[in-house]
This record gives C-alpha cells, sequence and structure tokens, in this order.
C-alpha cells in the first residue's frame, strides 16, 4: 500500500516536470520567429480597424483567415491569398445559388446544409492548400445561419453573404501588404533562416570540437533550442510554400536529416564535453585524425547549407572507408550528411532529364492525386459532416441561434493531418477555455467596461493576437492551440462593429465553439480513428508496403500505367510521411503505464524517418531514369541481375514492414550482394567485350549501389531494434486492456 501511495504523486510529478519542460520548449524563441509573430499581430490589428471603422460584420473571419496564410515568401503569400480570394468567391457564389434553389422548401433547406457542408469537407481534405480549402468551408459555415433566418428580408441576406467574402478579402490584402513591408525590412525567409541557422549550429559545434575550445554561448543554447522546438514548423512552411510537389518532396526530406543532424550534433556535443574532462586525462585530447575529419564535415556542412538556400541541388559526398572514429557519433554526422544530397539524387547524365514522365504533371495539382479513389477522403468528409450537421440539428432544435458559431468551429477544426484524437480534443478545450473564458469573459468583465476609446481596445486586441501568434508558431504539437485560441477570441469580440460588452451574446458564441467541439469529439473523434501510436505503426507499415510496389513497377512492361502509378504513389509516401511525424508528435499527449515504450518506439521511428525519405528520393530517381532507358534495354546478364535487384528491395521493404507489425516473416535477401552482383555481372559482361562500362550502365549501377547502402543499415537497425525490444511496435496488441 505504501508503494502504491507513492506511485501516483511520483507519476504526477513526473507528468508536471514533462508538461513544464515540453512548454518552455515550445514557447522558447527562435531565429524568425518574432518577425513572424509580429506581421500577424500587426497584419490582424489592421484588419480590426478596418472592421470597426466601415462596420463591416463578420469580421472574425478576416482577422483569424490572417494565421493561415502562407509566409515563406512574399510570393507565397501573394499566390496563397489570390487562392483565398477565388474560394471565397466561387463559395459565395455556390451558396448564392443554393440559397434561390433550396432556401424556400425546409426540407430541401436541410438537405443542402448537409450537402455544402460534406463539399466543404471533402474540399479540405482532397485540395492541397489547406487556406483555400478552408476559405471555402468558412464561407458556407457563416452563410448557413444567415440563411436560417427567415425574419430578415432576402436582400440584407444577401448582402451579409457577399460581406462574408468581402472581410475575408479585406483581410487577406492587408496580410500581404504587411508582409511585403516587413520583406524590405527583414528580407531573408523564415524557411532559408530555419535551415541557415541549423546547419551553422552544426558547424560551429564540430569546428570547435576540432579546435579544442569551448562552444560559444549562441550556437550552446541554438543547439539546445533547435533540439527541443524540432522541424515541423519548417515541415509546414515547405507544404504551403509555392514550389512543385517534387521539390517539396526533396525539401522536405532534406529538411528531416538536417533535424536528424541537429539531435545528432547535441549527443556528440555532449560527448566531446564528457571527453575532455580532467578526470579522463589520457583521453583528454582529439587525435588529429578526428580532428581532421570533423574539419572536413564542417565544411561539407557549409556548403551544403550554401546550396539548400540557393535552391540548389547540392553536390554528392563521397568519402572513402575510415577507421572508425574515436569520437561518439561522428560517424553517424557523416552518415547523416551524406545522405543529404540523395534527397536531390541524380548523376550528371539523369540530370539531363529535367522534365521528366514523373515531373510533367506536378506544377498544375490542385487536388491530391488519390482525390477520387481514396476513401479516407470521404471517410473524412462524413466525419466532419455528420458532427457538423448534430450541431446544426442541436442548436435549431433548441431555437438558440447564438451557437451558429459551432458550425465555423467545426471546419476550423477538422484538421485531418494534425495530431491525433487525444491531441486535438486537448487543445481544442484548452484554446476554446483560454480564448473564450478566460481572454473573452475576462475582458468583457474587468477591462471592457472601462475602455472609451479604439486605442484600449487595440491595446488589448495586439495583446491576445501576440499570444495566439506566438503559439501558432511553436511545433505542430502545440500551435493548433493558438489557432482556437484566437477564433474564440475574435468569435466575441469581431462578429460585430462595436466593442462587445454584453456577457449573454459571449456567452452563446463561447457555447457554440463548446457545442461543435462536443460534436467534434463525440463523432468526428470516433469514427475510422485509431489511438496515435497504433496510427504512427499503421501508416509507417504502409508506407513501407507502398515503398515495395514503387520498387515493383520499375519492372512493369506497361511504362504508361506504371509512370501514373508511381507517381500516385510517390504522393501517397509524401502524405504518409507527414501522417506519421503528426502521429509522432501527438504520442506525446497519451498517457498512462505504457508511456515510457511508446515514448522509446516513437524515437525509433523518428530515427527511421529520415533515411526512408531519402531512400525514397533516390529510387524516384531510379524511377525517373528508367523510365526513359528502361532495364530491358541493357545486355540480358545485366537486365536480370537488375529485375533481382529491383525485387530484392521489395522483399526488404516488405520485411521491414513485417517487423514493424510483429508479423513472421521469411528469408531476407542481402540487398548489399544484390547490389554487388549487378555491378559484377556489369563488369563480367563488358570486360569480355573489352570495352569500357558505358554510361547507361554505370548510371543504373551507381543508383543501386546508393540504394542498397541506404536500405541496408536501415533494415539492419530495424531488425536490431525489435531483436532488443520484440514487442516492437507489432506489440502494441499486447497491451493491458486502457494502458492504450
Amino acid at each position: 500500500m505504501a508503494a502504491q501511495g507513492k506511485a501516483l504523486p511520483n507519476a504526477i510529478n513526473e507528468a508536471w516536470n514533462w508538461f513544464w519542460d515540453f512548454l518552455k520548449s515550445e514557447l522558447t524563441p527562435y531565429p524568425g520567429r518574432a518577425w513572424v509573430v509580429a506581421r500577424v499581430t500587426i497584419a490582424a490589428t489592421l484588419v480590426m480597424w478596418i472592421i470597426m471603422t466601415f462596420q463591416i460584420p463578420n469580421g472574425f473571419l478576416g482577422a483569424i483567415f490572417v494565421l493561415f496564410l502562407s509566409r515563406e515568401n512574399p510570393t507565397a503569400t501573394l499566390v496563397a491569398g489570390l487562392k483565398g480570394i477565388a474560394a471565397f468567391g466561387l463559395a459565395t457564389i455556390y451558396t448564392l445559388i443554393g440559397a434561390a434553389m433550396l432556401v424556400d422548401d425546409p426540407l430541401t433547406h436541410f438537405l443542402g446544409v448537409g450537402i455544402s457542408l460534406f463539399v466543404s469537407f471533402f474540399l479540405i481534405s482532397i485540395m492541397n492548400d489547406y487556406g483555400t480549402a478552408v476559405a471555402f468551408g468558412f464561407t458556407v459555415a457563416g452563410a448557413i445561419p444567415l440563411w436560417d433566418r427567415t425574419t430578415i428580408p432576402v436582400e440584407a441576406r444577401v448582402e451579409n453573404t457577399l460581406w462574408l467574402g468581402g472581410v475575408v478579402a479585406i483581410g487577406i490584402v492587408v496580410a500581404i501588404v504587411v508582409e511585403y513591408v516587413f520583406r524590405s525590412v527583414h528580407p531573408t525567409t523564415d524557411l532559408t533562416e530555419g535551415i541557415e541557422t541549423r546547419l551553422q549550429t552544426v558547424e560551429n559545434v564540430l569546428r570547435s570540437a576540432a579546435a579544442e575550445q569551448p562552444l560559444d554561448s549562441v550556437s550552446e543554447k541554438r543547439l539546445s533550442l533547435f533540439g527541443m522546438v524540432g522541424i515541423s514548423r519548417l515541415r509546414r512552411l515547405i507544404i504551403r510554400s509555392p514550389y512543385s510537389a517534387h521539390f517539396k518532396a526533396q525539401l522536405g526530406t532534406a529538411v528531416a536529416l538536417v533535424g536528424q543532424l541537429v539531435d545528432v550534433a547535441a549527443s556528440f556535443r555532449l560527448a566531446v564535453t564528457e571527453h575532455a574532462q580532467p578526470a579522463q586525462a589520457d583521453a583528454r585530447h582529439i587525435d588529429a585524425a578526428d580532428k581532421a575529419r570533423c574539419l572536413r564535415l564542417a565544411e561539407e556542412i557549409e556548403m551544403l547549407g550554401h546550396d539548400l538556400v540557393q535552391r540548389r541541388s547540392p553536390a554528392k559526398i563521397q568519402r572513402p572507408p575510415e577507421a572508425p572514429s574515436k569520437l561518439p557519433f561522428l560517424s553517424s554526422m557523416e552518415r547523416t550528411v551524406a545522405l543529404i544530397p540523395e534527397a536531390f539524387s541524380g548523376s550528371a547524365v539523369v540530370g539531363e532529364f529535367v522534365i521528366a514522365p514523373l515531373d510533367d504533371e506536378q506544377p498544375a495539382h490542385f487536388f491530391a492525386r488519390d482525390a477520387f479513389s481514396n476513401p479516407t477522403h470521404v471517410q473524412f468528409a462524413l466525419r466532419g459532416t455528420l458532427a457538423s450537421m448534430a450541431s446544426y440539428i442541436i442548436y435549431t432544435a433548441v431555437d438558440w441561434p447564438g451557437l451558429s458559431t459551432s458550425m465555423a468551429t467545426c471546419i476550423i477544426t477538422a484538421l485531418s493531418t494534425i495530431g491525433s484524437s487525444r491531441q486535438k480534443q486537448f487543445l481544442r478545450f484548452v484554446g476554446a477555455f483560454i480564448g473564450g473564458i478566460i481572454f473573452g469573459f475576462g475582458a468583457q468583465i474587468f477591462v471592457l467596461p472601462y475602455l472609451d476609446s479604439i486605442t484600449g481596445f487595440t491595446l488589448l486586441f495586439m495583446a491576445v493576437t501576440a499570444i495566439s501568434s506566438w503559439i501558432a508558431t511553436a511545433s505542430a504539437r502545440l500551435s493548433y492551440l493558438g489557432v482556437q485560441l484566437a477564433l474564440a477570441f475574435y468569435l466575441i469580440n469581431l462578429q460585430e462593429f462595436t466593442i462587445q460588452t454584453s456577457l449573454s451574446i459571449a456567452r452563446d458564441r463561447v457555447f457554440g465553439v463548446l457545442l461543435g467541439l462536443m460534436c467534434m469529439w463525440l463523432i468526428y473523434d470516433r469514427l475510422w480513428v485509431k489511438d496515435a501510436l497504433e496510427e504512427m505503426q499503421t501508416v509507417f507499415a504502409r508506407n513501407l508496403e507502398m515503398f515495395a510496389e514503387l520498387a515493383e513497377q520499375l519492372l512493369e512492361k506497361d511504362q504508361v500505367k506504371a509512370i501514373l502509378r508511381i507517381r500516385q504513389l510517390r504522393d501517397q509516401l509524401n502524405a504518409g510521411f507527414l501522417a506519421v511525424s503528426a502521429q509522432a508528435d501527438a504520442v506525446l499527449f497519451e498517457f498512462g503505464p505504457s508511456r515510457h515504450r511508446k515514448l522509446q518506439i516513437r524515437e525509433d521511428v523518428r530515427r527511421w524517418q529520415p533515411s526512408i525519405r531519402a531512400l525514397l528520393q533516390v529510387q524516384i530517381t531510379s524511377a525517373q531514369y528508367l523510365s526513359q532507358k528502361p532495364l530491358s534495354s541493357l545486355p540480358e546478364p545485366i537486365n536480370q541481375a537488375g529485375v533481382v535487384f529491383e525485387k530484392d528491395i521489395a522483399l526488404v521493404m516488405r520485411a521491414m514492414a513485417s517487423e514493424v507489425v510483429g508479423k513472421p516473416i521469411e528469408g531476407v535477401p542481402d540487398i548489399r550482394q544484390s547490389a554487388a552482383r549487378m555491378r559484377q555481372e556489369t563488369e563480367q559482361y563488358y570486360g569480355g567485350l573489352r570495352v569500357p562500362v558505358p554510361d547507361t550502365a554505370s548510371d543504373v549501377i551507381g543508383l543501386a549501389d546508393r540504394l542498397a547502402t541506404i536500405l541496408a543499415p536501415l533494415y539492419e537497425d530495424i531488425r536490431a531494434t525489435f531483436a532488443v525490444q520484440p514487442e516492437g511496435l507489432g506489440g502494441q496488441a499486447q497491451l493491458q486492456p486502457g494502458e492504450a
């Protein structure tokens, strides 16, 4: 009993310590964060002034949409803004046409509401630009309560519907202007700065180790900070950037590897510090060979950083085999750095195919490639529609129109790629509580009654917006809280063109937010949803299976069919990588007796992800090349060896998937031997003819070697992990009831 009595306080203390460390890591400043917060706060405040001055209804839409615009560069902001305006325009036309056709009859109006909501959620799921999709949904959600009010003349309802799009257009224009002004003062983009500072920090770590000097305080703080905040914000910037889908995938892989490099550099720094402790006087100095390796690696990182910032493909890093380093983690850093150029893999000959069959349609992609073939999009739309319709039926049945904010809440909380249901539930309710109860009610009770000018309200508005945007610029684990906080506060204070002091109006809007959250929790988060760890292992294993299928497509005789399928698989894999990362973040929000094991599994998956992403980029390069010069064009012995190699890749990938989910596996081929056999067949064939190996065969062999170099240690790592930890990811089924 005494042991049990101590267990609960210890668990509480452990959870509190974790939560406090989590908040510190998420809210700590990083390079560029203050600039983003300042831009968002100024833009939202200017929108608020315009709303109050010109008495524009539904002003919350204009202010909240400022948080959704891309800010990777001014061009991205402009493009995203124009798309948003177009989406609001189309949604307004759609709403007016639907109202003219269906509003007169209650039954058809009800069916029209359901259809409109389904279309909105379906677009959020299938559109590659989330901001554009949510713009359409916002208009629909805002127009439904307007057209329910039959006591208002039709002309007034049409006018208010038009203002839904107009107020967002104002917000977008203001955000674009602010973005261009800020860029004239601070021209470095957020993505560029994030990559550059991380690589510079690792470079400084290596140079200080080579010089046996202490690391400067700035780099020390940045190393600790980057290790805590991760790269989730950089991933979001890449997703929302205007680059082609293929370059986004390449840059995303490189950024994932940079994040892994920072993590390893932190461990390297700790090992070097311990290496130089006085207690270990005999090992105090770093030998000359390791110093040379540190300096060489620092120079390679410097060149990598320069190439990535300039949006150029980094040069390949080829290093002869060396003796094991006496410095822990140095070899791991070298391997990680060597993988980064593989994200942009391609030899000089492969580089000829700049516009290759796999890329010729990418710039025009508006919808996901599997938009009308993947059932998960329909499932997502059904979940959102059922939750929204439930809130609509409830507030209509009780005749409480003030709860109509639940519709906008359902739209804004339907983020298909962020976290698990438990994570989203937590962030939604906390955001609604802080933004609606603390800031909303608190301001109405203690602040707004004493304000007699727009100046006081401006200071309050700027303070809340700055807090919200600071949280929104955290990692994906917490950023959603900032958006929900701002939404709750804006719904109370920016629905009309006046300072709102009525507690009943604030009550209705906060309750509407809570109603929307409750419906999302009871319906949206319960249909086709698994817990974060189970979802992470399922998606991770599915990614490996899809990778195996992609390798098999290179042996397909119908080239057109193969190219189409490879395109689809590539997009699904890139989406799968993001889903795994999101679920890995969500695991942090799950507690219970198995939490420690779940966190270990999470770290294993995060360690494997960058290598798999790099492997995909090399495999895509191979597919690009073989689509132009297939294996069948090579001499028969080489062709056969190449076919066996691609089949072996598929077998190894499926073996890894089986390891992940705990399925038994049979014999797995040695991928290094398979690549070596291909090289041997090539050398024997052309050696017998006494002619040099042609470029075509040389490139195919080079790509095979790179694939084997990445895949072999990855499989060994996964296999060794499960040998030590037999539960592995497949151990999910062995959890005791209630542990998950």
